[in-house]
Parts: C-alpha cells; structure tokens; sequence
C-alpha cells in the first residue's frame, strides 16, 4: 500500500521551489525576468511570493507600464505598497502620482480595484475625489443647463465633473487628460459595480474634512512601511547618531528564532542582498555564516536597514542602479563598523565579524562605522574657522586639487571620500577603514602645512590678488625667491610672482641629470628643509618627521611637471607649482 505524501511536505517543497525561481529571476535581466515570471507554471503563486519591496523594484526595472501584467498579478497587500510608496510626497498626497498608479491599477485589474477600493480604500479614494471632482445632484425642478457644463450623469441625479486647473506644458496637459479619461472609466465602473454604493461614495468625498483624512492616512501609511525599515524622517535620520565602538557592548543583543521544522518560512527580501559586491569585511563576514535560517534574518534586516538609509537621505530609489548605490553605501559602513569592533582582537577577523553580526544589530554597526567618518568631520569643522587659510581669506582651492577635494568632503553635512575616479561630483561613501586611515592622514598633514604657514610671518598684503596661489606654489615661490635672494617680503614688498629671468638662474640648479633624465637630487631637497625649517623657527628633524612625506610628494609631482622643460621654454602661463611672470 503506497503511503500518501505529507501535504505539509507537499506545500514546503513548494515554497522552496519559488524561492529558487524568485532567486533565478532577481539576477535576470529586467526582459527576461517579465518573461520567466509569465512562462512559469503558476504565475500568481510566484509573483505573490516576491516581497513587496522586491516586486516593486523589479516593476520599475521592467518599466511601469510595460509590467502591467506583473501588476495584475499582484496581490492587494502588494498593491498597497506600491501606492504606499509612489504616491506619497513627504506628508502629502501626491495627486498627480496617485493618478498615474490608479489608472495603470485600472488597467491592469479593474475589477478587482473596484472591488479593493470599496472594500479597503474607502478613505483614499474619497480624498482623491474630493480634489479632482465635483458633485452636483440635479433637483426634480432643474434640468441639466442649470448645473453648468462639464457635468456628465450615468442616472440623471448624481451629475459630476472634473476639477480645472491651469496647464502650461504639453506634459501637464497630457496628466491632465489622462486623469479625466481615468476617472470617466472609473466612475463608470463604481457605478455598474454598486450604484447605492458608488453614489454614497460622491457624497461622502464631497463632505470629508481633507486635512483630518490626509493626516489619518498617512499615519497609517507610515505604520505599514515601519515595519519595512521606512521609518518617518525624524525616526529615520537617527540611523546617522555616532556611536562609539566602546559602546558597542551596552546596546542591546539580537536573538535569532530558529524555526521549526514543520513552520514554514516567510518570503525574504533578497534583492538588496544581490548587490553585495567587493571584498569588505561585512560580505566575507556574511559569506562565513552557514545557518540559512540565520543568513534570511540578516537579509530581511539588511533590507530594512537600507529603506532607513534610504528614508534619511531624502532619496527616491525605483531602480536597481538606485538600490545598488544604497546597498554599496550600507555595506562600506557595515564594514567599517566591523574593522573597528575588531581592530584590537586577535584571530581570524572573518569569524569574529560573523559573530558580531549574530550578536549587534545591523543598525548600530553602521552607527559605529558612520560615526569615524563623522568624526573626521568634526575635526576639519572645528579647526577650518582658527586656520591660518581661513585668517588669509584664502579660498579651499588654495589646497590644490587633492587636498581640496579632501577638505570638501569632510566639511558636507555627511562626509564622503574624495575619489577622483568617480564620475562626476569625485565623491563617494568611504567604503573601508583604509579610506578613513587615508582621509584622516591628509587631514593632519593640511593641518600641519598650515601651521607651519603661520610661522612663516606672511600677512594678507603680500600674498596679492593671484587667482592661482596653492599652499604648493607659496612655499616653493618663497623658496626661490630666498635662493635668488629676492627683496624680504613685506607689506609693501613687490609682488610675490618672480620674473621668469630671474627665475631661470633657480631653474637651472635645481635639475640634477642621472642616467639621461633630470631629477631634484637630495642636496636640493636637503637645503629645501634646511630653509623652510630655518624660515619657521624650528630643526630640520622635527619638520621632516611631520612633513617629510608631503615634501617628497611635492618635488615628485615637481619631476613629473616640469623635468621635460628647458630653462628656455618655461612660459609663466602654463606653470602652476611656481608663480612667474614676464
């Protein structure tokens, strides 16, 4: 006698296979996933087992409206979220959105939005309709001309008609025509769904209170996407609050429900975890774990994490490029947070930042790991308004490109790296505790080179109005003009440019040739020191124990510039690590 199989194990395997193809078709291309998610055995079982977060990225990755039917697929939990998160701006309804996504709801099921919206959406759809229409019902004593034009009646009682409003480009003339086509098909249908129901549906939008309607769903709105990581602002932005590796220990611990065998698991978001990428000590910590139910729980928190972070930047992510920067930004602090919690333990660092991931909330490690950035922050923001730089009136450009780029970071609200291989603005989320090492380095050695300025005497006057002056060609400018012993510079001094004659003379002795190219050798190094230790009133030794490297860096990039060029054909014009003139 063959035993019946288990339904329990029937429906589990069932599970496991969707979760297998929800995997498959999060790594596909947008095309191809449409086309997997349709060809697949049971599409609605596979489309309702995606996470909302996931579905919805995986729409807007297809394009809204060429995944309309992935939409009508979905369920109503899941349309929901998507309205949840589209047609909202801030605390506002966002009407023009809400038209866009009622009408491709509409499009894509209209029956059951009909149904949905008079069972479930009751409160919205009033608000709606209470700013987009008006209501008029006819009098036995009227006839239709007394009530004006624009109004059209499927009963001869109940007569309506579209909000106007102003239009001034052809897009927000096409809005506007496609919310009145939308609600002409709309009212139609509420009315051969229910008329009773749809005629107590214009009264009531006609005599709510707005403010109290709009405020009341938008609460509830927010309590649906807390439970995704979508915290309100003010809730949100507190993912930002530093803290202290030290302090690490004294917030609470995570507990990890096993479950049991016969519990069946509930869908996870994955998406955000498919763009884990690099070789950052959260991903190799997170790939050391081999409990499965313990990697889920990670990831549903990861997601959650990232729609926090997400909320705290103000930002409006529908992409995988979007996700993807969220993600890489999450994953760097995460990582950061982790190197600090072990930098001063021994043993294998993947082990303990598995451990660590068990043990701390994913929140407060990226709090941790924001929280050294910040505190790079604090220091350039402190010590910008006493600088010498800033006493000159000089501007940031005065620390050259690198520096600056640097100093700029560190001084926005959020610090960022400075990253001259990024397109664009040059600037990224510092990704790994050697970009804080680095970071915090250049920031010293700007410090120190200031310091050592406002030893030098220099006043306001005799740095002139040069649009080009670097802390680069101010210190080698004085230099030469020391070597060619130029006039002392004073308040009345003439400008701080050499004549590119005089200029020659330096020029010449300071190449040596070796081996068929021109360096600065160390004797010229060495008399560099000699006079701008001698110039600040301090040994030699001390200032190239502090600044010894920044000085081997700038006769490098001396080499790299200028080695190619004869004394003959300097030209003041397209020299920038000294400043000349005809």
């Amino acid at each position: 006698m063959t035993t019946p199989p288990n339904p329990q194990d029937t429906h589990a395997r069932r599970v496991q296979k969707l979760a297998e193809s929800r995997q498959q078709i999060l790594s596909m291309p947008p095309e191809k996933a449409m086309s997997a998610i349709l060809d697949h055995p049971q599409p609605a079982a596979l489309v309702h087992s995606f996470t909302e977060t996931d579905l919805h990225f995986l729409i807007h990755d297809i394009g809204i409206h060429d995944a309309l039917p992935l939409i009508g697929l979905a369920s109503n939990r899941q349309w929901e979220y998507f309205l949840d998160t589209e047609i909202w701006t801030r605390d506002q309804l966002d009407y023009p959105m809400a038209t866009t996504w009622l009408n491709l709801l509409l499009q894509a099921d209209p029956n059951r939005l009909i149904k949905w919206c008079f069972d479930e959406k009751l409160e919205l759809m009033e608000l709606y309709l209470f700013r987009n229409m008006e209501l008029c019902v006819r009098e036995s004593d009227q006839t239709p001309s007394d009530l004006g034009e624009g109004y059209f009646t499927d009963d001869d009682t109940f007569y309506v008609r579209f909000v106007d409003y102003p239009v001034s480009t052809p897009a927000e003339e096409s809005l506007k025509n496609q919310r009145n086509a939308m609600l002409a098909e709309l009212f139609r249908r509420l009315s051969l769904w229910d008329h009773p129901r749809y005629q107590g549906l214009l009264m009531e939008a006609e005599s709510i209170l707005p403010a109290e309607t709009e405020e009341e769903l938008f609460r509830l709105r927010n309590g649906r996407l807390a439970e995704k990581g979508f915290l309100p602002y003010h809730e949100a932005i507190g993912v930002y609050q530093p803290l202290g590796p030290g302090e690490l220990a004294a917030r609470g611990k995570k507990r990890f429900h096993r479950p049991s065998a016969d519990e069946m698991p509930l869908p996870v978001p994955s998406l955000a975890a498919t763009f884990l990428e690099g070789d950052n000590l959260f991903v190799r910590g997170l790939k050391s774990i081999d409990a499965p139910y313990v990697i889920d729980l990670l990831q549903t928190e990861l997601a959650s994490l990232c729609n926090q972070v997400i909320t705290a930047d103000g930002q409006i992510v529908r992409g995988r490029d979007q996700l993807a920067a969220a993600v890489t930004k999450v994953s760097g602090y995460l990582s950061i947070g982790l190197e600090q919690a072990t930098s001063n333990r021994s043993g294998n660092r993947e082990a303990m930042a598995a451990k660590l991931l068990q043990r701390h909330f994913l929140a407060d490690l990226f709090r941790t790991g924001f929280a050294a950035a910040l505190e790079l922050h604090w220091q350039a923001e402190r010590w910008r308004p006493s600088s010498w730089f800033q006493a000159m009136r000089l501007e940031l450009t005065f620390w050259d490109e690198a520096w600056l780029g640097v100093l700029g970071g560190l001084l926005l609200d959020r610090p960022k790296f400075y990253d001259p291989a990024v397109a664009g603005s040059s600037y990224r989320d510092f990704q790994a505790m050697a970009e804080i090492d680095a970071t915090g380095r250049a920031l010293k050695q700007m410090k120190a080179v200031d310091a050592l300025l406002e030893r030098l005497s220099i006043t306001r006057p005799m740095l002139g109005s040069s649009r080009f002056l670097t802390h680069k060609s101010l210190i080698l400018t004085l230099w030469a003009r020391a070597w060619l012993n130029r006039p002392a510079m004073d308040e009345t001094a003439t400008p701080l440019a050499i004549p590119l004659s005089a200029f020659r003379t330096f020029y010449d002795w300071l190449w040596t040739e070796k081996e068929g190219r021109r360096i600065i050798d160390d004797s010229r190094k060495a008399r560099f020191l000699e006079w701008l230790a001698d110039a600040a009133g301090e040994s030699a030794t001390d200032l190239g124990d502090r600044l010894g490297m920044v000085f081997e860096d700038l006769f490098a990039e001396i080499e790299r510039e200028l080695a190619p060029v004869r004394a003959g054909n300097l030209d003041p014009r397209f020299i920038q690590l000294f400043l000349l003139r005809a």
